[in-house]
């Protein structure tokens, strides 16, 4: 019997699967840890009511542009200025799709110990929706991926099959590059023909205009002369 193996299809999802699962397990992993060091410091914390002093604004090429908060704040008559930032190792961004402006309140958490110390319910909010993202994301993957493991025999072929398939995926790789390379010759011809319709354009409007210009100068003369 000659012996099977999986298609290349199968390694590639299979790989591909893999990949999603440690990206959103890390997502995961990410949301956890930065929720026990939220918990850890915001522990003993008082709460107190900060304004938004000035924002300044970090804009991404994809996905809402983020505000980099400064509030002030004021605790036992000393005043404190600083951003709005949770002062763990890890956590989620204050700004990231947020909305303040400069004047508006915002509860924070301060370290009664040390003021300076603050920390944001909104990591916290943050946290939580990324946990949710990570969960929600992991149990899509995963069906796709037991699908795929229950199915594994229909993805199994001979040698002869693996390596047709092979073939097939260099002609079909072939074959859009060939249709690559000809959308751009077909786009240099249009530039092309673009720009002798532009330089006859010019050409058309430069003969009137020269004649004119040299009637005006041919005047001119005469007059200087005058004729």
């Amino acid at each position: 019997m000659e012996k099977l193996r999986y298609n290349r299809s199968f390694k590639k999802g299979i790989a591909a699967l893999i990949f999603c699962f440690l990206l959103f397990g890390s997502l995961i992993a990410y949301s956890v840890v930065a929720k026990i060091q939220y918990d850890n410091l915001a522990s003993g914390m008082k709460p107190v009511e900060a304004t938004v002093v000035d924002i300044d604004w970090v804009t991404h090429y994809k996905g809402p542009n983020e505000q980099e908060i400064y509030i002030t704040y004021e605790v036992n008559g000393e005043v404190y200025n600083r951003e709005l930032k949770t002062d763990t190792a890890l956590s989620f961004s204050a700004g990231r799709g947020t909305h303040y402006s400069i004047g508006d309140k915002i509860e924070i958490l301060y370290n009664p110990q040390n003021p300076g110390i603050i920390a944001s319910r909104h990591f916290a909010v943050a946290g939580y929706f990324c946990f949710a993202l990570g969960v929600f994301s992991l149990g899509v993957v995963l069906m796709p991926f037991i699908y795929m493991i229950k199915h594994s025999r229909e993805f199994l072929v001979t040698q002869e099959g693996y390596e047709k398939e092979g073939e097939e995926l260099k002609k079909n790789k072939l074959e859009a590059k060939k249709q690559k390379q000809k959308k751009r010759f077909e786009k240099k011809q249009k530039k092309a023909k673009l720009k002798k319709i532009f330089k006859i354009i010019l050409i058309v409007l430069a003969v009137p205009l020269g004649v004119f210009i040299i009637f005006l100068l041919f005047g001119a003369l005469l007059m200087a002369l005058g004729y």
